[in-house]
Order: structure tokens, then C-alpha cells, then sequence
């Protein structure tokens, strides 16, 4: 709220931004992910897309965690954050969209010797406070992104929490990959709503929050084109056969080659950005 003297007027200006609208807006028109048969469908090649990705250790070696600690994950996925939270905390709750995706951190949890992990095959914006009940911990990584009415789930997120919580969300600008690809093709390009959004309802809150940039090597290594283009297809949207041949060429003239072998799109980089912040005593 800001006021502005005209004469011996003093008049009203109410300037509050409606981050919260902006978040949902900027999501209208980007490819819809947030259901269970998109992530269903990448749920056995995520294992190999994770291998050659630091992101896991970066973002472990940032969360304070005690070994009597209860701990939700929310978007698990395979439980690449999950196994090593477990290893860790008396239990956890792996929260997760995909059943298909809960069977292999099933499947990894048991590999692991671990009996601590309950899982829940909802959304977060299905489940109540009440339905998840408290934890010391909750982690959700790079699992936001998609949501809609965030400032709820984040009010919610925050309510569960009894030490801390942790959220990764996409660096400002960290669409431009697929942007560029969007415009290769001649379709309207778009920008992902960042961490800015999210760290500013947060404020408007009172919930006042640490950032961080989160300096991973977040890369995806392919073994052949065809691999790359499955991921990408994934990404962007569903592509006719006149679009998949143009992005087949231009990732054959332009993916890098590692010393393994493997390949990596050259402007393909990720970046994360850490939002984390500590329930006051």
C-alpha cells in the first residue's frame, strides 16, 4: 500500500502484487506434465536420466537432518532424494503422483535394506494437513514446478512442518532450452514462472526465506539422438513427424559428444535454486 499527496489530497494506491496469479497464469500455456500417465510414461528411463546428475548430492548436503527426524518428500519420483533421507531419518513419507514411479523406489528402498519408507500415491494439492499429518522435515525437490494455486501448497507445506522445509525450483531464465527448441520449430515460446514467485508469495506469508543457488552439474547425457529426442519430446510437448525431423537434425548438428561416449545437448544446462527456511521455536 503507498500513498501519494496531490494538493491537500492524500489518495490510496494499493500496488500488492498478485504473485500467486501470476504463477497460474504463466502456466496456462506450458506443455501439461502434472499427472500421473506423463510421469508413468518416463518412470523406467528416470534412472538413467539421474545417473551423471550431482544435483542429489548438492541438494542432500544442504538439509539438516537428525536421526530421530520425520521427513515428507513430496514428488519422490524414484526416490533419488528419498533413500538417502531415509538412510538418515527414523522414517519417511515418499508422496508421489506415479505408481509407477513409487514401484521403483519401492524396488530401491529394498535393494537399500530399508524399511522405513511409506509411500502415498497422491498430489499434494489432493491431501490434507491432516491427511499426511506432521513432520519434522518436508522436502519437495524439483517437484513444484507444475503446480497450480501455489501459495495454498506452500501455506500447507509449511503447516506440516514442524523443524524446517526445503523446495528446489527452477533457476530464473532455466527454460530457455526449451524455448529456443519451441522457436526452432515455429511455435509460441513461453516462460516458466521461477523461484521469484515462490519466494515472494513466501514473503507475503511472513514466511521469510533463504535462497540459494544450487551449483549442480545438472546435465542430460543420452546414448544415442533418438534417446535425446524421446527426452525432449517429453519436455516441449507432442511433436508431429515434420517437427521430429527437424529437431533430429539440429541435435545431430549440435549435441556434444562426451568422453564416455555418451551425448549432451551443448546449451542444455539446468540450474535449481534452494528456497529453504527454518520453523521459528
Amino acid at each position: 500500500m503507498k500513498c501519494i499527496k496531490t494538493g491537500e489530497n492524500e489518495v490510496e494506491i494499493n500496488y500488492k502484487v498478485d504473485w500467486n496469479g501470476l504463477w497460474n497464469k504463466s502456466l496456462q500455456n506450458l506443455p501439461k506434465k502434472n499427472n500421473p500417465e506423463s510421469w508413468d510414461n518416463i518412470a523406467s528411463k528416470f534412472n538413467e536420466w539421474m545417473e551423471k546428475d550431482d544435483y542429489p548430492e548438492k541438494l542432500l548436503n544442504r538439509i539438516e537432518l537428525d536421526s530421530n527426524d520425520s521427513v515428507l518428500d513430496i514428488g519422490c519420483g524414484n526416490g533419488v532424494i528419498t533413500i538417502p533421507l531415509a538412510q538418515k531419518a527414523i522414517k519417511v513419507t515418499a508422496m508421489d503422483i506415479s505408481s509407477k514411479m513409487l514401484e521403483i523406489l519401492k524396488k530401491n528402498a529394498k535393494n537399500s535394506d530399508l524399511n522405513n519408507i511409506n509411500t502415498c500415491n497422491r498430489r499434494i494439492e489432493d491431501v490434507t494437513e491432516e491427511d499426511v499429518g506432521k513432520h519434522d522435515v518436508v522436502v519437495a525437490s524439483r517437484s513444484l514446478n507444475g503446480v497450480s494455486d501455489i501459495g495454498k501448497e506452500l501455506e500447507k507445506i509449511n503447516n506440516i512442518a514442524k523443524k524446517s522445509v526445503y523446495l528446489t525450483l527452477w533457476g530464473a531464465d532455466n527454460r530457455r532450452f526449451e524455448r529456443e527448441m519451441a522457436q526452432l520449430l515455429g511455435r509460441e515460446s513461453h516462460r516458466h514462472p521461477d523461484y521469484i514467485y515462490v519466494y515472494n508469495i513466501l514473503h507475503d506469508l511472513g514466511i521469510y526465506a533463504n535462497v540459494e543457488m544450487l551449483e549442480s552439474n545438472t546435465r542430460n547425457y543420452y546414448s544415442n539422438v533418438e534417446e535425446a529426442l524421446d527426452r525432449l519430446r517429453w519436455r516441449i510437448g507432442d511433436l508431429n513427424k515434420d517437427e521430429e525431423s527437424i529437431l533430429r537434425e539440429y541435435l545431430e548438428e549440435n549435441m556434444i559428444k562426451t568422453t564416455d561416449g555418451t551425448i549432451t545437448y551443448s546449451n542444455g544446462k539446468a540450474d535449481w535454486v534452494l528456497i529453504w527456511w527454518k520453523k521459528s521455536e
